[in-house]
């Protein structure tokens, strides 16, 4: 282990995790590039997608751009938080941490997960994370096949129109979770079969 503020090593180390993710970005968009190809062979080249960086996060490339092969979200988490358990009957999701400590439930394993870590839940499979750690944290989410960005804005727009304590909420969400084939659970119980 290196010397605490050891600048050459953190350099080090951060260059590496550079190096990580714009693999993981290259093979996504290679993969991404033939499936569009197979999908549209006459169709429009893709263009290149330049996302500033946002400390509030967001998405880093949506559906549109990709042909709906996938996307991008970065998320910046607050301390003892995390999203409620859920399941989605569409997608597979790749978590990418960028900074902060990270505690994961996928399915029935519960992982820690630092800096520089992936984690693969697939569609069907429940999972939930959580920020372990006093500051706040940092992850990109990769979301295959994209489209699920108009989930967010949608229910978004009900959080707005219609309060969380509103008798109609409750059903409204419901709705919105099937629309988009997501179930969310609180409580980790989930209906015994994938809608």
């Amino acid at each position: 282990s290196p010397p605490a503020g050891n600048t050459d090593w953190e350099a080090l180390m951060i260059a590496w995790k550079s190096l990580q993710l714009l693999l993981l970005c290259g093979i996504l968009a290679a993969w991404s590039n033939a499936q569009a190809q197979e999908a549209k062979p006459n169709g429009s080249q893709l263009q290149p997608v330049y996302s500033p960086a946002n400390p509030k996060g967001g998405w880093k490339v949506k559906t549109q751009e990709t042909r709906g092969a996938y996307s991008v979200l970065e998320s910046v988490v607050q301390p003892s938080t995390g999203p409620e358990p859920h399941r989605h009957s569409r997608e597979d999701e790749g978590f990418y941490i960028l900074e902060g400590q990270y505690e994961f439930r996928v399915g029935t394993q519960v992982i820690k997960a630092g800096p520089g870590d992936f984690l693969f839940a697939p569609r069907n499979v429940p999972h939930t994370y959580k920020n372990v750690g006093t500051m706040p944290s940092r992850h990109l989410t990769i979301i295959s096949p994209g489209g699920l960005e108009s989930f967010f804005a949608e229910r978004a727009a009900l959080q707005k129109e219609t309060p969380p304590s509103h008798p109609e909420y409750l059903a409204r969400y419901k709705a919105l979770q099937e629309k988009y084939g997501l179930e969310y659970s609180s409580e980790w119980q989930f209906s015994a079969r994938p809608q």
